[in-house]
């Protein structure tokens, strides 16, 4: 994990049984913000995703992510990594190819936060929404869900 920052606060965070344990440094913002996709994986899953870097991320347990069962949707190149043992999706992570151009992302399902915490309230988050459900990414983010999202 990368050294703390002023203008970034270490977090915890697990699935709901605890087999998965992580720290996160989350921008120290009073409004942060997520965002909600939907799309039929990321709505099922209830999935709200910070993005962060892999450096801004340490897995506390188990030993690495090889270890936590990975979900592959569309391509091999999307990982969405759950507990098997409480099958909370705790992180979405790998590249996809946009106009031409190759992204590398790393997500946090935010929901995975521990509450309480010094610090951080969920319920402060913004959350903005993608039509993933369309692959209509050049529509961009909106404040409210996208047909066929959830709040």
């Amino acid at each position: 994990m990368s050294a703390p920052t002023p203008d970034k606060k270490t977090f915890t965070g697990s699935c709901h049984c605890g087999f998965i344990k992580y720290k996160a440094a989350l921008p120290a913002t009073d409004t942060p913000a997520a965002t909600r996709c939907n799309c039929t994986v990321c709505l099922k899953q209830g999935f709200t995703a910070l993005r962060l870097t892999p450096d801004d991320f340490t897995l506390i347990s188990p030993a690495s992510l090889s270890e936590v069962k990975d979900y592959q949707m569309r391509s091999k190149d999307v990982h969405k990594y759950f507990c098997d043992k409480c099958g909370i999706h705790v992180i979405g992570a790998g590249k996809y190819e946009y106009e031409g151009a190759v992204h590398e992302f790393f997500s946090l399902n935010i929901l995975t936060l521990n509450q309480p915490q010094e610090g951080l309230d969920l319920s402060n988050f913004k959350i903005q929404y993608w039509d993933g459900r369309n692959d209509n990414w050049r529509g961009g983010m909106k404040d409210v869900p996208w047909p066929g999202g959830c709040i």
